[in-house]
């Protein structure tokens, strides 16, 4: 007559999200992010730490095999040789960074996760109820001691149905040998032909008990989750879950359109994160305004932390800035070496263009321009050599205004600026912008030149002006091929899927940013952008589910980053291609002007094959513009070309 019954914990009364593996990926993952700066160069890789602790895990089981005991090992042991290996402990940070502190930090972290992921096997609850009158008990080969299995079965409820719970960590006796059985029939004298186990193992909870003459129940396990832990596994976000089935109207489907984007927003924003995390940031600014959206994914991230609660996220707020309101605030005094910072990009300038970029009043200028005979809106190649801008900028009457608005608009960023807790001391400060050289964090460097000012971008291109000290630049496109041939013929494109409604930065006035809100690129948004977006934070959303389970490295993602990029570009979605063409684009800062992306060729247009040949080589992204305006001969001439290109290895030009 039976006494007891026993159950096996693992795939038979409790069964995880996930693949046990990537419980353990989770824990390198908190390694790398936590402790990055401790760790040794050749760790600091998810997939190197996890190899080394399975090596260790071995090697600790086979010394205690060797000391008479089973095959086991406990995770403390595990994580004080893992923790002594990998990082770089020295007479500096011992008192800091203490190893058996941190080893007890990372079993917590670990129960966490357990618990996060595991979910109460529906098999298992008719025999928990048919046996009821039995003492039940759990007997387990696991390397975490009966306390902390304790703690994971209590969180969803189990634990108070058993009398004890036994694990091979507590006294390195195993199932596979038939010992841990034994060790549990002695301590509760009870004899193999009064014990049932139940279990899912084949070999350690059905072939091994019932040899000892225990009676068996077996539990299915089937296969759930394939896992290879190696960089670049499989993923599937399940998007078409989310995705609206059989789009009828435009806005269902950019919806859809967005939700298939939306990796391009969230692994942009995570790398952020985690580089924040990595580097003991605590605020993140997200400049206006693609910054609006980029924060979006930020508070998602933030409010469900999948890095585990011991990870401090750094917190996030909008920083309403623009090239336009900073530029001239960052001047030293009106000269051409500081207003060189904008020739060097933009070397034909008309002087109204140039007060406009500097957000001086045209009008009050217009007396000097007339004063040495230039036209306020002449062109003037190369400014910096022209003797009459020369003369100009000798001008003290000229050079004594334009200080005093230049102190003006200095001091009236600085006082919006302290309105953000931000004040001219030696607290550092990091940005973030869609790109692409940085400028307005140059401006700020120039302004706050006590700080060290960091900045993160989609992509950056080779900068104009040397950089200025104590600042530092990142890009989230590491490739340069991607940021030249597919990223910057589509600037206006990456720009228009982060863009807002809420207008851009002109100015600031009683510690209050200005903004400017134009029309036509208000009902871009609303018409098109806005519907792109919802998709785009909704796949977020299932990708931020996706990764609390399974943790990859941000990097594992570039190479799908880059296919989805150049796949835009070679390949433009219609409804891509019509918003894009719909743009009017705020280039005030440079040009002082909007430029009007709103164009289509006409069908005598078409006939030309010259004109279309001729506004073929002006346009920047020329799949959009062959495709776009059904020109399809263009694109022969297009593809020989390249292919001419390739083998002859000549310049590139369409």
């Amino acid at each position: 007559m039976s006494k007891i019954i026993s159950f096996d914990v693992w795939d038979t009364l409790i069964k995880r999200k996930c693949h046990p593996e990537e419980i353990k990926l989770f824990t390198a993952k908190y390694i790398m992010l936590k402790f990055y700066n401790n760790l040794k160069e050749e760790y600091k890789d998810i997939y190197v730490i996890l190899e080394l602790r399975n090596e260790i895990e071995t090697e600790i089981c086979s010394e205690n095999e060797k000391s008479g005991h089973d095959r086991e090992c406990r995770i403390y042991d595990v994580f004080i040789r893992l923790l002594n290996k990998i990082c770089i402990v020295n007479k500096e940070n011992k008192e800091e960074f203490k190893i058996e502190e941190i080893s007890k930090e990372l079993i917590e972290v670990e129960i966490e996760k357990e618990k996060d992921v595991i979910y109460v096997n529906e098999k298992i609850l008719p025999i928990i109820e048919k046996y009821k009158d039995l003492k039940m008990y759990c007997i387990s080969d696991f390397y975490m001691e009966s306390k902390y299995l304790k703690e994971i079965l209590n969180s969803v409820g189990l634990s108070e149905k058993f009398e004890k719970i036994y694990s091979s960590a507590d006294m390195l006796l195993n199932k596979r040998t038939g010992n841990l059985y034994k060790f549990v029939e002695n301590e509760l004298k009870v004899k193999p032909e009064e014990h049932i186990h139940v279990g899912d193992n084949i070999y350690s909870d059905i072939q091994n008990a019932k040899n000892l003459g225990i009676q068996t129940i077996q539990i299915e396990n089937k296969k759930e989750f394939d896992f290879i832990p190696v960089r670049e596994r499989q993923f599937d976000f399940k998007f078409n879950n989310i995705k609206i089935k059989n789009p009828k109207t435009n806005e269902e489907k950019l919806y859809n359109m967005g939700v298939d984007l939306s990796p391009l927003l969230y692994f942009f924003v995570e790398k952020i994160i985690e580089n924040g995390i990595q580097n003991n940031i605590e605020k993140i600014y997200y400049q206006t305004r693609e910054g609006e959206t980029f924060i979006k994914i930020h508070e998602m991230i933030f409010g469900n932390n999948g890095y585990g609660k011991n990870i401090e996220i750094p917190k996030s707020e909008i920083l309403e800035v623009s090239r336009l309101a900073t530029f001239s605030a960052s001047f030293k005094e009106m000269s051409i070496e500081e207003v060189m910072r904008q020739w060097r990009q933009y070397k034909e300038q008309n002087l109204k263009a140039m007060f406009k970029t500097l957000d001086f009043d045209v009008e009050k200028y217009k007396i000097f321009a007339k004063k040495y005979n230039i036209d306020i809106e002449e062109k003037i190649k190369y400014p910096w050599k022209d003797e009459r801008v020369k003369e100009l900028f000798l001008d003290k009457e000229f050079i004594n205004k334009a200080n005093e608005d230049i102190i003006k608009k200095k001091k009236e960023l600085i006082s919006f600026f302290e309105n953000k807790g931000i004040r001219k001391d030696n607290t550092p400060l990091f940005v973030v912008d869609m790109g692409w050289r940085g400028t307005i964090q140059d401006n700020l460097a120039y302004i706050f030149d006590n700080k060290v000012i960091g900045g993160y971008y989609y992509a950056l291109y080779d900068f104009f002006n040397k950089q200025p000290e104590g600042t530092y630049k990142l890009a989230y496109i590491q490739d340069r091929n991607i940021t030249y041939e597919y990223i910057e013929p589509m600037i206006m494109l990456f720009e228009m899927l982060f863009n807002t409604s809420s207008g851009s930065v002109i100015s600031y006035k009683d510690g209050q940013a200005i903004r400017k809100v134009k029309e036509s690129e208000y009902n871009t948004v609303k018409e098109t952008t806005s519907h792109i977006q919802k998709g785009m934070l909704k796949g977020s959303e299932k990708i931020n589910e996706y990764m609390r389970i399974h943790p990859y490295e941000n990097s594992e993602f570039d190479n799908h980053i880059y296919s989805m990029i150049k796949k835009i570009k070679t390949k433009p979605p219609k409804m891509l291609m019509e918003a894009y063409y719909s743009l009017v684009h705020n280039d005030t800062f440079g040009t002082g002007e909007y430029v009007d992306n709103r164009f289509k060729l006409t069908l005598l247009d078409k006939l030309n094959l010259i004109k279309s040949r001729n506004l073929l080589r002006d346009e920047h992204w020329k799949e959009a513009f062959i495709e776009y305006n059904n020109v399809y001969i263009l694109k022969i001439i297009v593809n020989i070309k390249g292919f001419l290109r390739k083998i002859l290895g000549g310049k590139k030009n369409a």
